[in-house]
Order: C-alpha cells, then structure tokens, then sequence
C-alpha cells in the first residue's frame, strides 16, 4: 500500500512547478475570499508579504547599483580634478567609504535575492497542502449535501408521480361523469346545467 504521509506529499510537492497561488487565477475561482479559513488568510498574507518583499529587493538592488556607479563616477572625476590634495583626498576617501558601504549592501541585498525564491516556495507549499485540506473537508460536505439532495429529488420524483396519476384519474373520471351526463340529459339540458353551475362560481 502507498504511503500517504505529509513527508512524502510535500517530497513529491517539492519536485512539481506548483504556481503561486495567490497570483493563480483559478486558484481565486475555488478560494473566493468568503470560503477562506482563518489559516488560509494566514498563510496567503505571509506569501504576498514575500513577494513583495521580492519585488522591493530587486528595486533596492537597482538602487544601490545606480548609486554605487554613481560614486565611483565620482572618483574618477576626482582624481582628475585639479585643486587641493587635501580636500580631494577627504572626497575620495569619503567616496570609498560610501563605495563599501554600497559594496556591503548589495551583497546583502543580493544574499537576500537568492534566499527569497525558496522562501517563497516554502511559503507557496505551506498554502497549497493547507488549501487541498480545506478543499476535501469542502469536497466531502458537499458530497454528503449531493447525497441528501438526490435522496430527496428522488422521493419528490415518486410523490410527483403519485400525484400525477391522481390527477390523471380524476380528469378521467370527470371525463366520464360529464360524458355520461350529456348523454343521459342531452346538449340543451346540460348546458343550462353548465350555465347554472358557472353562475354559482360567481
């Protein structure tokens, strides 16, 4: 018998190209915001924080790259720049202060880039095992609700078909009472009967 354990689903998950959920269209189709549980909400709002922290980084690293480009700019400009050694030392030393400090960022920045995409399909794999457990507890309420329903479609079916043979018969007996009426009686009499009895209905 195949084992069914957490450990070997989320093996088995890690090898898939699982989309992110949260940006899936279909998976917003199943989960409307009204059906999700407690822990739904949870897990989604710690993937969209990751993603935009994603995207934050990525935008940071732009940055800092334009500024570190810039400053390096700014020391190569000083070193042809004519004038006081003194000051132009102070500028470049404070230029290749700010150089490391850009360098140390973007590194971290980047250590940060190359972690998140895990994170992320970690944080991806959490909701997807919590959203197919949400959806087989749904799956089976609905199937004992499909259960119940045909049960009384099906004795509503029966009723339906009792009632439509009484109908029958008594439109077959009302046939024969007025049939046998207009011939015992004949047409003149038994409209005048028909005219009375219309008369009484109103």
């Amino acid at each position: 018998m195949a084992d069914f354990s957490i450990e070997v689903i989320e093996s088995n998950l890690s090898r898939m190209k699982i989309p992110i959920l949260t940006l899936d269209e279909r998976y917003n189709v199943v989960m409307p915001d009204k059906d999700k549980t407690p822990q739904i909400r949870r897990l989604e709002a710690k993937l969209n924080g990751l993603l935009k922290k994603q995207g934050k980084v990525t935008n940071n690293i732009k940055e800092v790259k334009k500024i570190k480009a810039r400053l390096l700019q700014e020391v190569v400009d000083n070193m042809e720049e004519d004038g006081n050694d003194a000051e132009r030392q102070k500028k470049m030393d404070r230029s290749q202060k700010l150089i490391q400090e850009a360098k140390q960022k973007l590194e971290e920045l980047e250590d940060m880039e190359l972690e998140l995409p895990k994170e992320i399909r970690e944080a991806n794999q959490a909701l997807l095992l919590e959203f197919v457990q949400v959806c087989y507890a749904r799956l089976h309420s609905n199937k004992e609700d499909i259960e119940l329903l045909n049960r009384w479609i099906s004795e509503m079916r029966v009723e339906l078909k009792k009632k439509l043979v009484i109908k029958q018969e008594k439109e077959i007996k009302n046939g024969n009472i007025y049939t046998y009426m207009h011939d015992l009686l004949g047409p003149e009499l038994i409209q005048m009967f028909d005219d009375a009895d219309e008369a009484k209905k109103e």
